[in-house]
């Protein structure tokens, strides 16, 4: 290749697999995937936690960045759940998903005592309805998890 070319990602990619680049994993609920209520739901929460911190980054820009941190955490940790290795490893991302969802709550909250702080309901509500789908998830993980244990012990 020489400078004046570009360089084509795609062609590249090919030449590892002879089936090409493969296509875009479909959402859950589409595509023959399950649907996950807990996956889907802090999917959309990002996303709106996203325009949210683009409205706050105008005001407090450092607090738009945690939020925007902690508020996709959420998702990314409960997908990353999807795909755990054991019933272990799936409990561990669940907490962790659960931990940065309280951050997100706590900040929000905080923004919202603020009147010169952009207000955004529904955000709060999406945030505040995902907390009995975690403790659910995570009652029933962690009694599965223990009842594995106790019967390999006996």
């Amino acid at each position: 290749m020489n400078s004046a070319e570009e360089f084509d990602a795609n062609a590249w990619m090919v030449s590892f697999w002879e089936e090409g680049v493969g296509d875009v994993q479909p959402r859950y609920g589409e595509g023959g995937r399950r649907r996950n209520p807990l996956v889907e739901e802090a999917f959309e929460m990002a996303s709106r936690v996203m325009d949210y911190s683009e409205r706050l980054v105008r005001v407090n820009h450092v607090f738009a960045s945690q939020i925007l941190r902690s508020g996709t955490a959420v998702g990314s940790h409960t997908r990353e759940a999807q795909g755990a290795d054991s019933l272990a490893d799936f409990v561990h991302e669940i907490k962790i998903g659960f931990k940065e969802l309280e951050e997100t709550d706590y900040r929000m909250e905080l923004c919202h005592v603020k009147g010169h702080y952009p207000h955004d309901p529904e955000l709060m509500r999406r945030i505040k309805a995902l907390f009995p789908l975690f403790n659910s998830i995570l009652r029933t993980s962690k009694e599965r998890l223990a009842s594995e244990r106790r019967s390999k012990k006996g």
